[in-house]
């Protein structure tokens, strides 16, 4: 910052100036004043111009180095707040305010980038954890029964939980910036719920659970991402298996309708089902609940995502239940 580009910024004073002494002159000659007189006149008033911008020149430039050199000596340059000097004038005052809320902003961020980093640390010990029991028990089937052929040994199901892992965690990781990985189109929801059926049909068909798709609408179409609707369809079918009844045949109902205009589909269990104190908190990230804390292994982020999937493609999500008596989740498209 340099005088001169300071008077270029500022040439409005050095018009004004011309301005005043031109009109103090004419003034002088039409009362036949003294040439000497307007001389001086002329001379005073640049003078006190000079001097009056160079003394704000000084002022500003020192408050503005003054800012600058503690910044640079800081580690944590988003606290630039914390070493403005006393402001002086309406115009530092005004600098001080917004630096200080750009601090206060980025400060914001930090404690935001630190939480979510702290968030996705604690998801990967839980993680690391869950994942930990299929590795553990396809050990144990390879070591224990080693005569048995791989695929009536039961190391399917235990690699196809350690993928379904898998696959959470890499939707946790790209959910952020889902925008950058979708697309839009019309998608059928009979194919998609086919498919998931299709993929998890071995686990299904061992506990006998029974799947109905009588009312599901096979020539329903919406406007979808295939694969992330397809993720977040994976994810409630597996709480359904996960949360079933020890001693009661699984029935998993799907079934399409219609709200408001909106297109629903619709998947109901009669399973365990969730605690009315739990209802409000299902879609939080980390909320596992009473049944997460009775033995049922969960890190509370299954319908966290499906929240923060629907939300991002613009769809409803809502979830009904009651203890013992099963539950019903309805996607609004």
């Amino acid at each position: 910052m340099t005088y001169f580009k300071y008077l270029r910024e500022h040439g409005l004073w050095l018009g004004i100036s011309a301005f005043l002494i031109l009109t103090i002159n004419i003034f002088l000659f039409t009362i036949k004043g003294s040439f000497y007189l307007a001389i001086y006149v002329a001379v005073a008033v640049l003078s006190c111009t000079i001097l009056g911008t160079y003394i704000d020149y000084r002022r500003q430039r020192n408050f503005l180095a003054e800012i600058l050199n503690n910044i640079e000596e800081m580690d944590d340059k988003y606290l630039a707040g914390e070493v403005v000097g006393k402001p002086s004038s309406q115009e530092e005052r005004l600098i001080e305010l917004i630096i200080r809320r750009m601090e206060n902003s980025m400060a914001d961020k930090v404690a935001d980038y630190r939480r979510q980093n702290e968030e996705y640390k604690e998801y990967i010990q839980a993680w690391v954890h869950e994942v930990k029991i299929p590795l553990a028990t396809g050990k144990m089937i390879l070591e224990n029964h080693p005569e048995i052929p791989l695929k009536d040994s039961g190391m399917e199901d235990e690699i196809k939980r350690i993928n379904s892992y898998v696959e959470q965690a890499l939707f946790y990781a790209r959910s952020e910036a889902v925008e950058k990985d979708y697309l839009i189109k019309k998608v059928n929801l009979s194919e998609i719920v086919k498919m998931n059926i299709v993929e998890r049909k071995k686990s299904l068909i061992s506990m006998g659970a029974q799947v109905d798709l009588e009312n599901l609408d096979s020539s329903a179409e919406v406007l979808s991402d295939a694969k992330w609707l397809s993720f977040i369809l994976g994810q409630l079918i597996d709480n359904s298996i996960k949360y079933s009844k020890p001693d009661v045949k699984l029935n998993l109902s799907f079934y399409t309708s219609v709200d408001e205009g909106k297109t629903c589909l619709n998947i109901q269990d009669n399973g365990i089902g969730i605690r009315t104190a739990d209802i409000d908190r299902v879609f939080e990230k980390g909320f596992t609940g009473y049944n997460g804390r009775i033995g049922k292994q969960s890190t509370g982020i299954g319908l966290y995502l499906c929240r923060k999937l629907c939300l991002r493609l613009e769809h409803d999500i809502e979830v009904s239940s009651k203890p013992e008596a099963g539950t019903l989740i309805t996607i609004k498209f």
